[in-house]
């Protein structure tokens, strides 16, 4: 199928990735983002390969540059270590002076290539699922400890700098515990991504609020938001208990049309819901606006009226895929910067570089 990029575009900003020993990292960095998150001055990306977050420096209005790269393997012991070390980073967020980061938590079928494989090949590579340990990662990280002059161990504000992550292991985390006999979410968690099984994509923090968008499973049309707290132990995040029942999580239904999540960010108190499908399709893309309910009740039920869509974004076929999102403060007001999957060829400038769109949001109604 012949791809065709998305339009009309709105305002662009370049990416500059790449640089002094940069250049592999750029390669990959630009086909393959899934994340996008602000703060501290600096772009943060990430891609759905591998374990690797990349950093830009706000050059001016219309550029991020001066790349540089970080091996999460360095920071964070993940379930299986090295030995599959993709994490499938879905979700970044900055929260104060940390940087967090989710994995999608979830399972992949293989995909058979007609061009390379057998029927008997294909059919079986159909069958063959994998669970993916390492992408049970829900971390934050000191900024600090990514800057050019943190380093691992050194002290800030009297205790050592350290990376943490809710506990994972080869077959069990401390999330996917707690859902795992949910009355909605049970039946999805051992289904693979984009067959509407369990995945996430998107995460938005306040304090200890942690909200994780879904990209499945989409119930009769219903998308989900998992909210939890989180607290910070030395290297370990604990799930604490929301309400009086005791729970370790709530969940948020809400009517996307039909959509998943693909990003979360917050604006003004409010969140920004990046929606798109939920199985491997190219669009419709659209931003809808939510106001989280305060209190701690177990669940909550939205209406389209409650998370209304303020934008249509333009999705390309079989290129230009809206994945990730992040608000920046533009001069006439907040502006929501959206990198894409797969670019078309004309959203590519020089050896390695790839321009995000800059989208003005619309005022509160």
């Amino acid at each position: 199928m012949a791809e065709v990029p998305a339009g009309p575009p709105f305002s662009r900003v370049k990416l500059a990735l790449g640089g002094q020993n940069m250049a592999n990292r750029a390669d990959k960095a630009r086909s393959d983002l899934s994340a996008v998150a602000f703060g501290g001055g600096y772009l943060w990306l990430a891609t759905d390969e591998g374990a690797m977050i990349e950093r830009l420096r706000r050059i001016d209005g219309q550029e991020f540059g001066e790349h540089q790269a970080f091996d999460l393997t360095r920071l964070l012991k993940l379930p299986v270590g090295k030995e599959d070390p993709e994490i499938d980073v879905e979700g970044l967020a900055v929260d104060g002076d940390h940087l967090w980061v989710a994995g999608s938590h979830s399972f992949t079928r293989d995909k058979p290539d007609l061009g390379e494989n057998s029927q008997e090949e294909a059919l079986d590579e159909l069958a063959d699922i994998d669970r993916n340990p390492n992408r049970r990662i829900l971390a934050c990280i000191p900024l600090a400890l990514l800057d050019e002059a943190g380093r691992a161990g050194e002290e800030a504000r009297g205790a050592p700098m350290q990376a943490a992550r809710l506990r994972a292991g080869r077959k069990r985390s401390a999330l996917l515990d707690v859902l795992r006999d949910d009355r909605h979410l049970a039946p999805f968690m051992e289904v693979p991504a984009k067959e509407n099984g369990f995945d996430i994509e998107g995460v938005a923090v306040q304090g200890e609020r942690v909200m994780l968008g879904l990209r499945g499973p989409v119930l009769r049309g219903w998308a989900i938001i998992l909210e939890v707290r989180v607290k910070v132990r030395g290297d370990r995040l604990k799930l604490g208990r929301l309400g009086p029942g005791g729970l370790r999580y709530r969940k948020h239904f809400l009517d996307l049309d039909g959509c998943g999540i693909r990003e979360l960010c917050w604006l003004d108190g409010d969140l920004l819901v990046l929606a798109g499908p939920t199985m491997d399709l190219d669009g419709p893309v659209r931003l809808h606006r939510w106001a989280p309910p305060g209190g701690e009740a177990a669940e909550t039920i939205t209406g389209r009226d409650g998370c209304p869509a303020v934008l249509d974004l333009p999705a390309g076929s079989g290129c230009d895929h809206a994945e990730g999102a992040t608000v920046l403060e533009g001069p006439d007001g907040p502006e929501l910067l959206v990198v894409y999957d797969s670019p078309a060829e004309g959203r590519l400038f020089g050896a390695r570089g790839v321009h995000a769109d800059l989208v003005p949001l619309p005022r509160r109604s």
